[in-house]
């Protein structure tokens, strides 16, 4: 994991997704997928690759505004690239004894087919196999935020069900980590924290405080006051922003919440 608790695999997967999927020809993304698999067919690496290719695929097809903006005739064509992957992804289901990140696609496309049976039972079978790795649980709980069907009280049981398989080494640290991220994907949730609705405050500033111990990072500062703003908890965020001296990351802070204005409210 890096300083501030990121695993390194979520890092090196997205850079190189990035770094191809812009253009999904045979000079990008699915050229690349095919010469590495004619290389070496077995490789894990090349078949996680070409399962992505079908993402890309589908993202290039649909665009990445809003469902109203969407052509009607392009979601039978983008529904077929998802059913797809999800093929070829079972078809290659031993890849997830080596690498998680096969369970973090097929939530993916769980989440596009809008199939919620699937995604539940992949993150089971994810948090059973690779209970520590955060993104199984960040993809699932994307993918059941109110704003694509879900609801809190679905965000509240996944961020529940992180913390519980992490408790003995973590405490309540993936409890806060997931609101944390579920506010950043839809900030309209930050009203439940700041009227103590569905989440916990005390949870999560608690899973903050065994965050840092683990990750004593400017990162995870940052959380504590964006959190603790939006809570209206002036003595944890006095105290966070003691220690932090001055060192705030603004692409941190959620839509809506400013620093300087945090601090300055409390004074």
């Amino acid at each position: 994991t890096t300083s501030g608790g990121t695993h390194k695999l979520v890092i090196a997967w997205g850079g190189i997704y990035n770094l191809f999927s812009v253009d999904v020809s045979d000079n990008g993304i699915s050229g690349v997928a095919k010469e590495w698999l004619k290389a070496n067919p077995k490789s894990t690496g090349a078949r996680l690759l070409q399962a992505m290719v079908f993402d890309a695929k589908a993202v290039n097809l649909r665009g990445e505004g809003a469902a109203s903006t969407v052509d009607s005739d392009i979601w039978p064509k983008y529904k077929k690239l998802m059913i797809q992957e999800k093929e070829y992804l079972l078809k290659n289901k031993d890849i997830a004894d080596k690498d998680v990140t096969w369970y973090q696609e097929m939530e993916m496309v769980a989440r596009n087919l809008e199939d919620k049976e699937l995604l539940y039972s992949t993150l089971e079978e994810a948090s059973k196999k690779y209970p520590a790795y955060q993104n199984i649980y960040i993809e699932a709980m994307v993918a059941r935020l109110p704003k694509w069907g879900g609801s809190p009280e679905e965000v509240e049981k996944i961020a529940r069900m992180a913390a519980e398989k992490n408790k003995d080494q973590s405490g309540l640290s993936y409890y806060a980590y997931i609101w944390s991220n579920a506010i950043h994907y839809q900030p309209e949730l930050m009203a439940l924290l700041n009227k103590r609705q569905i989440v916990s405050w005390d949870d999560m500033l608690q899973g903050w405080r065994d965050r840092y111990k683990q990750f004593p990072s400017t990162r995870t500062l940052n959380n504590i006051l964006i959190s603790s703003c939006i809570a209206r908890d002036k003595d944890s965020f006095v105290k966070a922003d003691k220690m932090i001296q001055g060192e705030t990351e603004r692409d941190t802070w959620p839509q809506g919440l400013n620093y300087r204005e945090c601090q300055q409210s409390f004074q």
